[in-house]
């Protein structure tokens, strides 16, 4: 082990767990950006199982160019520990409402989606994952994606939609909704979610998206966040977000960074910012209060 690799592991991993005790469960997006790399065994290669080694959780992309097999979800069940949990964000067609132009099939590309929010094709598309990664997938993210400003689709038709596809879906883990368009997210939208105990995804800015009535009320959060070493308010909001849900009670699944991050000592600083917060929940320090 590299010296370097040692002061990061003493530096993390306590932090790490401790929050883990609390609720507060911390991945990274994507699973091993290259500024991790080297803290990761070398032996592993930045494998899954190096990866567990420091945290208890993964984000499992399933899109339309990445969806595993059954193979590999078996074989990454064996990689990691019966502590595992995995989310799934389920970013597959039934969540395209307009196929990009840069979509893996030629015929479809720039063309309107008729199985967009499909509730037996979504039901589909969930199943293997509650089936060869049970009992440890956390929870499924439903990313459904952009819809432009001019295309004809009316909220009312959007809300419907979701509603059915919410409705349809397998029991077995909690749910999570993440929309790319912000106008679609109304009362109406959000109280279908709350009746359903369906979480909100948390992304940038996260102060906006935290202070938006009922962000935490589905007893669960998951947050999305990017690149804590550019933005001083992307790190604010992720520690912000902790603080709630550590008050709230409110099972929190964190993952944070991407390509352009700064590696391990800006998950350690974020983390350290609430080491107090930590200290006041000591199950000591609460015994002697």
């Amino acid at each position: 082990m590299t010296p370097r690799r040692e002061d990061i592991r003493e530096r993390l991993l306590p932090r790490l767990r401790a929050w883990s005790r609390h609720g507060i469960h911390i991945g990274l997006s994507p699973r091993t950006p290259p500024p991790w790399r080297e803290l990761l065994d070398p032996a592993q290669d930045g494998s899954l199982r190096g990866y567990a080694e420091f945290f208890d959780t993964a984000l499992l992309h399933a899109g339309p160019d990445c969806s595993p097999d059954a193979a590999t979800l078996a074989r990454m069940q064996k990689e990691t520990h019966e502590d595992f949990g995995w989310t799934v964000l389920l970013a597959d067609e039934h969540m395209t409402y307009r196929f990009p132009y840069g979509y893996p099939d030629r015929n479809r590309r720039g063309a309107l989606n008729p199985r967009f929010l499909d509730p037996r094709g979504t039901a589909a598309a969930v199943a293997p994952f509650l089936q060869h990664l049970a009992p440890r997938v956390r929870a499924v993210v439903l990313r459904i994606g952009p819809v432009g400003r001019t295309e004809a689709l009316r909220f009312d038709d959007f809300h419907e939609a979701v509603v059915r596809c919410l409705d349809a879906l397998p029991p077995g883990c909690r749910y999570a909704v993440e929309t790319a368009y912000p106008d679609f997210v109304l009362p109406a939208y959000r109280e279908s979610l709350r009746a359903r105990n369906i979480a909100r995804v948390l992304t940038g800015p996260l102060l906006d998206a935290l202070a938006m009535p009922g962000a935490l009320d589905a007893g669960i959060c998951v947050l999305r966040s990017a690149c804590l070493a550019a933005e001083e308010e992307e790190r604010l909001g992720v520690q912000e977000t902790i603080r709630r849900c550590l008050e709230e009670g409110t099972t929190l699944y964190a993952y944070c960074g991407g390509e352009a991050d700064g590696g391990p000592e800006e998950l350690v600083r974020l983390l350290a910012g609430l080491d107090g917060e930590l200290a006041r929940r000591s199950p000591i320090r609460q015994k002697a209060a």
